[in-house]
């Protein structure tokens, strides 16, 4: 018999300000000691928006002010075929608030040329540059059994370059 798997709702979030972005460094869950955008579990009730704006103000102090909706971000994690995460993709470029640490883990402002990939969830190289850029998608990434690597990955953009 297969086993049932629960896939878990949640936002990710990129304030963008000029040529930086915010970050956090996760100081537990799966992320732990990871470069990541703010974001989380919805609460009951909330829509992807609503979540994505209290889990940002939450963690980092800001309140994101008329979020973008890139998309979806589809996780499929320990190599396996079932999809383990649907992930609510927002960015801002117009917010209120000073940055503030909590105990979720430390904020800070990178240059978004000296981005530390090299501590980031290995996702982030094939879809970041196209939340920069403003663009709406889809992508569904196959993460191999350590969940270190991306080994397959597909993006379906739902917007057109003019």
């Amino acid at each position: 018999m297969k086993d049932d798997v629960l896939v878990l709702r949640a936002t990710l979030c990129h304030i963008i300000n000029g040529n930086k972005l915010l970050l956090k460094e996760a100081t537990r869950g799966v992320s732990k000691g990871k470069w990541n955008g703010p974001g989380g579990k919805f609460e009951k009730g909330e829509t992807p928006e609503q979540c994505a704006i209290r889990e940002t103000l939450e963690e980092t102090g800001i309140r994101m002010l008329n979020p973008f909706f890139h998309g979806k971000l589809y996780f499929f994690m320990n190599g396996r075929k079932e999809l383990s995460i649907e992930g609510f993709l927002f960015s801002a470029r117009k917010f209120s608030g000073r940055i503030k640490s909590t105990e979720e883990g430390p904020v800070r402002w990178f240059r978004i040329k000296d981005l530390p990939f090299d501590r980031m969830w290995d996702d982030d190289k094939y879809w970041i540059d196209l939340m920069l850029q403003a663009r709406r998608f889809d992508i569904y990434m196959y993460y191999d059994k350590r969940n270190k690597r991306v080994v397959e990955y597909t993006v379906k953009f739902k917007d057109k370059v003019v």
